[in-house]
């Protein structure tokens, strides 16, 4: 059911997108308010509009999909001829040739029937609630049951339930990819925007299937279901005409050939037997079965629906689920294969490879997020073990400190993190080096703002007050005057930087930047400000989306085979 425009008051139709109006705006278009809808009004809408749910073709019984195998040239033949020998009562015949259609059919039935168990498990998997704010008060409520007008509170970590123009944002920041293709994460705003602006300059709005990063945040729903961006994809790929495979199409031509030969051979050979010999009827009759029968290749449906369900298999054990057949056979036919990069080619898991101090270079182990590898010195096989009061130790502690991102590991042992992937990678730099356990404490933060290109926390580190800060290379460099060395602050030399990370740079690595200063233990408070003077530069982090060990392999044999891959922007 689709989302009808909402009216203003007045009852004229909004002339302007929701991205373009204030807050006090949207809530009256969408006839909400900040304290949510009261439960009539929700179930009222939820009758209006429908469920929160991208629509569903409805799937054919199972005895109609099963009877969809029989859709063959050459199974009508072998059904013809199973007809007619059942009618001359040769029982042996019919059942040898029945026995072959219906085993061919069975292979198919049963392997597209495990498909659909499967991706209905991952669809059940997909399953969520929603935190909303109804009847004045927070309420947890099934995905499906989200209204246009609904207020929905977000947290890190959080699968965005419904499209939603943002009305509160904390350091909201939102990973789009699944919309955008980007993997960067976007912060989010809660004011007004100018233009016609594409999906991902609509930064004052979340999408259904996004997922928060970091952050916190409280939207009004304005659209649901079918009528979300997800859902309009959805309808595009619904719209996407069918066609068949080119194994159908080779076997229906061959079908055909069979079946004109076969009909043009008895055709000649009942002529040739009325005119020029005397045989009778219905042993004439069983002659032309014999031969329709014999020309018939009956083993190649099977032949072809066993071959298939090998490769489906194979496929199975690697994690790709086929829903039809003669698919295997169109991905053996493919001449290009094009694929998106981040979390396709790579493991879209930011991992720091190189850190750039004043004295020197040090190389890192690891491609994932989880906390194991080890510091090199650059150009040394000897691992470095981190000294406290060290510039390294320094660095490592301000990229640990000043973070948002948590290092996590679920119930099977596999790593994640909650928050940016620029700042897990630090986060678990941090944790590869050990470093010794601290007493420190957060006393005020400026979040990360893509404005300013930073993010600046006053710590009490073990009884002493220290600003640290982490961001954008060029930002921190026009905010230093020193850089720390391993003998003490010394002047700073914005050439060396500049050099190292041209070099790291044709490395394909992205730089983050660290600084630090002492700070009072008097100091409450943290602002722009107090970044302006002071920052002692500490080092650099060299990072990169490490690209899957498999993806490797997986070209490098399309390209044996003939087949290109090209990677999609």
């Amino acid at each position: 059911m689709n989302n009808p425009k909402f009216t203003t008051p007045s009852g004229d139709t909004a002339p302007r997108q929701v991205w373009q109006q204030t807050v006090d705006a949207v809530l009256a278009q969408t006839k909400s308010q900040a304290a949510g809808l009261n439960s009539a009004d929700a179930a009222e809408r939820l009758n209006t509009f429908g469920p929160n749910a991208l629509p569903e073709k409805k799937g054919k019984p199972g005895w109609l999909r099963f009877l969809a195998h029989f859709n063959d040239v050459l199974i009508y033949v072998l059904l013809a001829a199973a007809a007619l020998t059942a009618l001359m009562g040769h029982w042996v015949d019919t059942l040898v040739i029945l026995g072959v259609t219906v085993i061919n059919a069975l292979i198919g039935h049963i392997q597209e029937s495990n498909a659909e168990k499967s991706l209905q498990g991952i669809r059940n998997m997909l399953s969520s609630d929603a935190r909303v704010q109804r009847n004045g008060k927070h309420e947890t409520i099934p995905t499906r049951d989200l209204v246009p007008g609904d207020i929905v509170i977000l947290r890190a970590g959080d699968r965005v339930p419904a499209d939603m123009r943002l009305i509160e944002t904390h350091n909201l920041r939102v990973e789009e990819a699944i919309l955008t293709g980007e993997s960067t994460v976007v912060d989010k705003i809660t004011d007004a925007l100018e233009g016609d602006l594409p999906l991902g300059d609509r930064v004052n709005m979340v999408f259904s299937g996004t997922t928060v990063s970091a952050g916190g945040g409280i939207g009004v729903v304005t659209a649901t279901g079918a009528e979300t961006e997800l859902g309009h994809i959805n309808q595009m790929m619904a719209g996407i005409e069918k066609h068949r495979t080119p194994l159908l199409m080779q076997m229906d031509k061959l079908g055909k050939a069979i079946f004109v030969i076969i009909l043009a051979m008895m055709v000649a050979l009942f002529i040739f037997s009325l005119a020029l010999r005397d045989i009778p009827m219905g042993e004439l009759l069983l002659s032309l079965i014999s031969l329709a029968v014999a020309a018939v290749p009956e083993g190649l449906p099977a032949i072809i629906s066993i071959i298939l369900s090998l490769g489906v298999q194979t496929m199975a054990r690697k994690r790709a689920i086929i829903r039809k057949l003669p698919t295997v056979e169109t991905l053996g036919a493919m001449t290009v294969v094009c694929s998106d990069k981040t979390g396709t080619l790579t493991m879209n898991e930011m991992t720091v490879k190189a850190i750039i101090t004043a004295d020197c270079c040090y190389r890192v182990e690891g491609d994932s997020y989880e906390p194991q590898g080890r510091i090199f010195l650059e150009g040394s096989d000897e691992p470095v073990q981190v000294q406290p009061g060290t510039v390294l130790e320094t660095w490592l502690r301000t990229i640990d400190l000043c973070n948002d991102s948590q290092l996590t590991q679920d119930e099977r042992g596999l790593w994640g993190i909650t928050g940016g992937p620029t700042e897990g990678a630090l986060k678990v730099l941090a944790a590869k080096a050990q470093l010794p356990a601290v007493e420190a404490r957060l006393v005020a933060k400026i979040p990360f703002d893509s404005q300013y290109k930073y993010m600046s926390t006053l710590q009490h580190i073990d009884g002493e007050a220290r600003v640290l800060i982490t961001g954008a290379p060029d930002v921190i460099f026009a905010m230093c005057r020193e850089q720390m060395s391993r003998h003490g602050a010394v002047p700073f030399e914005a050439q060396y930087w500049e050099e190292e990370m041209a070099r790291f740079a044709r490395q394909g690595l992205r730089m983050v930047a660290a600084a630090c200063k002492p700070a009072s233990l008097d100091a409450t408070t943290l602002n722009h400000e107090d970044l302006q003077e002071g920052l002692i530069f500490l080092g650099i982090a060299g990072m990169m989306d490490p690209p899957r060990p498999e993806a490797i392999d997986a070209i490098h044999a399309c390209q044996t085979a003939g087949i290109r891959v090209k990677m999609t922007v």
